[in-house]
């Protein structure tokens, strides 16, 4: 008949409700999620004797992580509000309030028996949705473990969604969980597996044997692991392979090289010294992508040799060879530059 809206989580959850004669409701905490154990109540939003339609929200409720708006599902009338404005610490499923049908007439409404229906509520909204089918009860103990592995529950603990789900599902309370069912997790964990054995479905035995299987396996065994004894180096042996070792080959310079037939009229030395200034005067080019400064930032400097000359004349032929300097990117383009002044004059 109810249901709920989170301020902070787009969450619905169903209402647990209590039927008694005449069509009274009881109105119970509900359990806004798995994990919820208690909540307080922040506002009404009706008061008795009033009409609320679906979708109408009835209260406010505050849990440990939101305070959630709980809204009417169907039409109904607030019969009887149970606990006031700012109760807190009220358990899941205690009866906070009775409503009624639209058309039930309150004066002749025969109010249920709260002590019946003040026990924590059997089934939550999640667990109405996933459980399994209930286990009959009488099972619980059979085969509750005394195995070494096995230990008291811890009182703080907060139980798995699985868990609190399988609890809700069969009745069981978290003091009677707490109290009855035996935890192989750690710290005093209660598992699945617990419960499962708690209530018959599965043999503590087995339960226990996986748990320990599981708790022996936590640890990694290191005992049987040797470190590997460092092996001496020998420097001596190191630097007779280092000698052995075969250096890289030394990159071989460019030669640019030309043969020239010259006459005897012809000064050698004037015309050497002319090509070698052609070839080292700087370049001006017409551009608007040209800047000489960056020019000068990247272009090696002028003071240092592109090539070096190698003449040699033998029966009027002159022989030149240019050895490029590797460093400088513009030395082919100098060197041919020199090659093509000797050409303009001697050919």
């Amino acid at each position: 008949m109810l249901r709920t809206s989170s301020r902070q989580l787009l969450r619905v959850a169903k209402i647990h409700t209590t039927r008694a004669a005449l069509n009274a409701k009881v109105f119970s905490m509900p359990a806004m999620s798995p994990t919820m154990e208690e909540g307080g109540i922040v506002e009404w939003k009706v008061k008795e004797g009033d009409s609320f339609s679906s979708g109408d929200t009835l209260l406010d409720v505050e849990t440990d992580k939101a305070t959630i708006s709980v809204d009417a599902i169907d039409d109904g009338i607030m019969a009887k509000i149970i606990l006031q404005n700012g109760t807190k610490e009220i358990k899941v499923g205690t009866p906070i309030a009775v409503t009624a049908e639209p058309e039930d007439d309150l004066s002749n409404l025969e109010m249920p028996s709260f002590e019946e229906t003040s026990a924590p509520a059997k089934e939550a909204a999640v667990a109405a949705e996933f459980a399994p089918e209930p286990v009959v009860k009488e099972s619980h103990g059979a085969h509750v473990s005394t195995a070494s592995s096995t230990t008291k529950a811890n009182i703080s603990q907060t139980f798995f969604p699985s868990v609190e789900i399988l609890l809700h599902a069969n009745g069981i309370s978290r003091d009677e969980a707490i109290g009855k069912i035996s935890a192989t997790g750690p710290n005093g964990k209660i598992l699945k597996g617990d419960v499962l054995a708690y209530l018959g479905q599965i043999s503590a035995e087995h339960n226990v044997k996986i748990a320990s299987y599981i708790e022996s396996n936590t640890h990694l065994d290191l005992s049987n692991i040797e470190l590997r004894e460092n092996a001496p180096q020998s420097f001596a042996s190191g630097a007779e392979s280092t000698k052995d070792s075969k250096k890289p080959a030394k990159k071989e310079p460019v030669v640019v090289s030309k043969e020239f037939i010259i006459s005897e009229e012809v000064n050698l030395e004037s015309l050497l010294h002319e090509a070698e200034m052609a070839a080292y005067k700087p370049k001006i080019v017409k551009s608007d992508y040209f800047d000489p400064l960056f020019e000068d930032l990247i272009t090696p400097s002028r003071r240092v040799d592109r090539f070096t000359v190698s003449s040699k004349v033998e029966e009027g032929i002159l022989n030149i060879k240019l050895t490029l300097n590797d460093k400088c990117y513009d030395a082919k383009d100098k060197a041919e530059i020199y090659i093509s002044v000797l050409e303009q004059k001697l050919i």
